[in-house]
């Protein structure tokens, strides 16, 4: 049992070395907000009100806390909330950020590539999406996305029409090669 109690110390003693009393309750508002809105999405309903005081929090823990390991993670789900807003210059210049200040997280790769989406899809933007998707290669050649990013740089201002005339052209193509094998 006295192991038990001298780990238990030991915890809460490093939970708040590593949290001030503040910091912790910003944290736990975040989560709270958080929650509420996805509460509220579960039921079809948008809480516009709830997502402006999330993203302001967000805003408000990151400059209190800049150097905190959950600054990352909020600026990214703030990231995506500012995505599906269709906001995208707040959006890419949130990744960006995200890129240059956390090159540990875990997350960053994505920061680039979502920069290239935004810019293609949403911008349309292409050059600008092109140089974020080649940065990203150049990066992180052997990502599990790297792959997609490629076939995307290979289709980019390509027409839905021209896209399905070169599947087509593919089919045939692999079609002749199989009957030609036999």
């Amino acid at each position: 049992m006295g192991i038990y109690k001298s780990l238990g110390v030991f915890a809460a003693i490093t939970l708040l070395a590593s949290c001030n009393p503040g910091q912790a309750w910003k944290k736990r508002t975040i989560d709270n907000k958080e929650k509420s809105i996805m509460d509220a999405a579960k039921k079809g309903k948008i809480d516009t009100t709830g997502v402006k005081d999330l993203l302001a929090a967000y805003d408000a823990y990151v400059a209190a806390y800049p150097t905190d390991s959950s600054d990352a993670n909020y600026l990214f789900k703030e990231a995506d909330f500012y995505r599906y807003m269709h906001k995208p210059a707040k959006s890419i210049s949130i990744y960006q950020r995200i890129y240059t200040d956390f090159p540990q997280f875990f997350k960053r790769p994505y920061c680039l590539f979502l920069q290239g989406f935004i810019y293609e899809n949403e911008v349309k933007n292409l050059d600008s999406a092109r140089a974020k998707y080649e940065l990203f290669l150049a990066t992180y050649p052997n990502h599990q996305i790297a792959k997609d990013v490629r076939i995307t740089i290979a289709n980019m201002g390509k027409t839905s029409e021209q896209l399905i005339q070169e599947f087509e052209a593919r089919q045939h193509a692999d079609s002749l090669s199989t009957s030609n094998a036999k």
